[in-house]
């Protein structure tokens, strides 16, 4: 299954690169790709059931799960934090978990994540881009790469994503965390 790449999507006015698979530079997500495929059924997604996080310890700290509430017509729907990792809430600011993205963002922010996730629930693809926003309090900004892995609990109907950041660089302000080393690469996160 290719990895989807959606270069129109900006958010927050702050642009989201698109990048080819190749681009999956870092340790952490060409690892959760990997293991995501070998979960993958012929023909499907892998559902939640599938992915045990105590095969990547690691990485749950940076791990987030985007639930999809689908509306009583079967076809609108929300997109609900169901996890977010301690890293992601501290450097946010705020716990995202329980919360939908209407409850999170609003204007054009809210609408192009809207339409980011119900893009990606239609494709039932692997997703992956860089994103860059300003460090609060700080000159610079924070860069960081994502990777969104669907899941379905009947292998079909995307029904969750799973999340994964890692931060390429923060000019100004604290020190990267969770900026992993390329050198040695663990064969459990």
């Amino acid at each position: 299954m290719p990895l989807r790449i959606d270069s129109t999507i900006e958010d927050r006015d702050h642009p989201t690169q698109a990048a080819v698979l190749s681009a999956l530079s870092h340790p952490e997500h060409i690892w959760l790709h990997d293991y995501w495929l070998k979960r993958k059924p012929q023909g499907g997604v892998p559902s939640r059931r599938d992915i045990d996080p105590t095969d990547f310890p690691r990485l749950l700290p940076r791990v987030a799960v985007i639930g999809v509430d689908l509306g009583h017509d079967g076809l609108h729907c929300q997109y609900r934090y169901r996890l977010a990792g301690t890293e992601i809430v501290a450097r946010a600011g705020r716990d995202p978990t329980g919360k939908t993205f209407a409850e999170l963002y609003e204007g054009d922010y809210l609408r192009r994540a809207q339409a980011l996730y119900d893009g990606l629930r239609d494709a039932a693809e692997p997703y992956f881009s860089r994103r860059a926003f300003p460090v609060e309090g700080a000159e610079g900004t924070l860069t960081y790469d994502r990777l969104i892995l669907p899941l379905a609990a009947d292998h079909r109907r995307i029904d969750q994503f799973l999340l994964l950041i890692a931060v390429v660089d923060q000019g100004g302000g604290d020190p990267c965390l969770g900026k992993a080393s390329l050198a040695g690469l663990p064969r459990r996160f």
